[in-house]
């Protein structure tokens, strides 16, 4: 089972802004009429219900958003990217991955709740945001913003409304076969269960979502065995079946330790009801431990234990009723979701990096610019020096200390200065 996910998601890029002019059979000569490009799609997490792992992102390492078009002529606006959709099971958080650690970005509580992960690039300026009363044939055009960009891990917390905890080899994978209709590998020897298993009970009018958790070890809470792995899991359970295996030497041992890794792991885990059940009073042997640990458990627990025999049935009942009675009505979930903030982005106030190589000019709109300039051409070029002057870049170049002859870098491109 796959609960844990390391993706890189990438906002599409907005499309690039056109450079058009308008020729029409009585206009040959009219004015710029470039349209901007369409805003990247975004990459959004999405909770559903039908998805209990992530198996299907093996193998997914990049998740990116469709890109925006470029704009056209004729003021026509580039169509927008279409988002991606990552689904994931109810119950996800999601978190981003840097070298300082993990921070918290969302969690997807509820059927149907989503979170832009990622958001996609604006999409740049046509020509005619450029026209002027003294630059009425505008070559320049801003091209798209490119999209956001993180590394993020999906963690899954599964939903249920109980948990059965128990020692390896205790029963609770045969327990849920009887109450549900899952088919859970069942075998008489420990670490059957690998991974948590999910089946559905019906107990009078009530429906309860029970989940199989592997066994726990002395040591679980500190990564010991399966236990960590998969403890996590718990904290969405609303209560808790510990069982007992009938044909330990000491119950009262036992359900002492699964107890104490369940308080040690944390996370409100110790809090939340539980019944305990003794498993396997079809064995002869098992019955009469049972009859003569009965009481020292039933004091170690401050309740008495219920004694279930699953492969017959017996007690069986009984407990789901103790069970359902421990398990508040269902609430639904709200759709509220933390939404993830924004990504800094580029500021447009140019900086300027002197290095042996020359000068590096970071400044975003200028570098848009350059995606779609054509420096082939004179007057884009005249133009695109008008527009550094007016974004602040040939001042700070100039503060810099940018002499004729130095190589001026920016973005990609380099050029030598006059």
């Amino acid at each position: 089972m796959l609960d844990k996910k390391k993706l890189t998601v990438a906002g599409g890029h907005g499309g690039d802004g056109s450079v058009s002019f308008l020729r029409e059979k009585f206009r040959p000569r009219g004015g710029p009429d470039g349209g901007d490009g369409g805003d990247g799609g975004m990459v959004v997490c999405r909770a559903m219900a039908n998805v209990r792992t992530l198996d299907h992102l093996e193998g997914v390492s990049r998740v990116v958003g469709d890109a925006g078009a470029p704009g056209r002529g004729k003021q026509r606006m580039g169509r927008k990217g279409k988002s991606t959709f990552v689904d994931v099971p109810v119950g996800t958080v999601v978190w981003e991955v840097s070298a300082e650690g993990g921070r918290f970005l969302t969690e997807l509580a509820a059927d149907g709740a989503q979170a832009v992960v990622a958001y996609g690039g604006q999409g740049g300026f046509g020509n005619v945001h450029f026209a002027s009363s003294t630059n009425q044939e505008p070559l320049i055009a801003l091209g798209g913003e490119r999209g956001e960009e993180r590394e993020v891990e999906l963690e899954v917390k599964l939903f249920a409304d109980v948990a059965l905890l128990g020692a390896p080899n205790a029963g609770k994978s045969t327990l849920l076969s009887v109450i549900s209709r899952a088919k859970p590998k069942i075998a008489d020897y420990p670490f059957t269960t690998l991974e948590p298993g999910f089946g559905v009970a019906s107990t009078g009018e009530r429906v309860l979502v029970a989940l199989d958790v592997p066994g726990l070890i002395a040591g679980a809470h500190e990564g010991r065995g399966l236990g960590l792995e998969f403890l996590r899991h718990c904290e969405r359970a609303r209560a808790f079946v510990h069982l007992v295996d009938g044909m330990a030497e000491d119950f009262t041992a036992e359900y002492r330790m699964v107890r104490d890794e369940v308080t040690a792991y944390g996370a409100g885990l110790a809090e939340k009801p539980y019944v305990v059940a003794v498993t396997k009073m079809d064995i002869p042997e098992a019955g009469a431990r049972y009859a003569s640990q009965q009481a020292a458990l039933a004091e170690a627990t401050g309740s008495s234990p219920v004694a279930i025999a699953a492969v017959t049935g017996k007690g069986v009942r009984d407990l789901m009723r103790r069970v359902a009675s421990l398990v508040p009505p269902d609430v639904e979930e709200a759709l509220d979701v933390t939404p993830v903030p924004r990504m800094d982005r580029p500021g447009s106030k140019p900086s300027v990096c002197r290095d042996e190589a020359g000068f590096s000019v970071s400044c975003a709109l200028a570098e848009r610019m350059l995606d779609v300039v054509d420096l082939g051409n004179w007057r884009a070029r005249l133009q695109f020096h008008r527009e550094l002057n007016r974004l602040g870049v040939i001042e700070a170049l100039e503060r810099a200390g940018v002499a004729p002859g130095d190589t001026v870098r920016i973005g990609e491109f380099e050029m030598e200065w006059e």
